[in-house]
């Protein structure tokens, strides 16, 4: 994913990126956020942000080689950001965020639990409602 926006960066030079994802995507995009200069906020929905928990909640066999961003949420205490999580979501539960925004720690993030939602459920027709939502200053 970095090899991919390296290319879009080289060929935009300075554009700065809002980074956003789903489920697992979540965890990409906020992995992806740590370990780059050039992004300006991060958004997920549905989040899995704590591999490992999620895991042993579901009592399932781990990922031994899977990266969890929540090892690498300290670097992010300086990058507004909006969590996502559905009221519904048993796959993912607000708990993830939650857990997440306390490893990241700071004033820049802020965990929007979005009642009746489930993990499955079409976020894509609330999306523009979800956008309008103000992210969290970081002063």
């Amino acid at each position: 994913m970095n090899e991919g926006v390296n290319l879009i960066t080289r060929r935009y030079p300075g554009v700065k990126l809002d980074v956003v994802g789903y489920s697992g995507g979540g965890n990409i995009a906020a992995l992806l956020a740590s370990h780059r200069t050039d992004v300006q906020s991060l958004r997920t929905v549905a989040g899995n942000l704590d591999v490992d928990w999620v895991n042993r909640l579901h009592d399932v066999t781990p990922m031994p080689n899977a990266l969890s961003a929540i090892h690498s949420a300290r670097q992010l205490h300086k990058l507004p950001q909006l969590h996502f999580s559905g009221g519904a979501d048993e796959i993912v539960p607000a708990g993830v965020a939650r857990r997440f925004k306390q490893a990241v720690g700071g004033r820049c993030v802020r965990v929007k639990v979005v009642e009746g939602m489930a993990h499955g459920s079409d976020w894509g027709a609330i999306w523009p409602q979800l956008l309008r939502e103000e992210m969290p200053g970081c002063q």
